[in-house]
């Protein structure tokens, strides 16, 4: 996951993540001294710059709820999360 560390939907999605005991990575963008250029490149890559930005598996499924799969509380709502974590070796 990309975030912000004072970001409210960021601190969603990682409260989501943690309620499940996931395993996940999250990479701090304003503390990250790169963190300007992965934005950046993240922009390049799912055309959008906005955090948070949620892959699982590699797969991008957008944000907080938002994105190519709804984001992460939609899955959550819609039952696939667990499915989705489960299949990665998440949780």
């Amino acid at each position: 996951m990309l975030s912000f560390t004072t970001c409210p939907y960021c601190i969603k999605a990682k409260q989501v993540l943690d309620a499940k005991s996931a395993n996940y990575t999250v990479v701090e963008l304003n503390e990250d001294p790169a963190g300007t250029a992965i934005r950046a490149e993240l922009f390049d890559l799912v055309g959008r710059s906005s955090v948070p930005a949620i892959w699982i598996g590699g797969e991008f499924i957008g944000g907080c709820n938002d994105g190519p799969m709804g984001g992460i509380v939609q899955l959550q709502e819609q039952g696939k999360l667990d499915v989705m974590l489960k299949n990665v070796g998440a949780i």
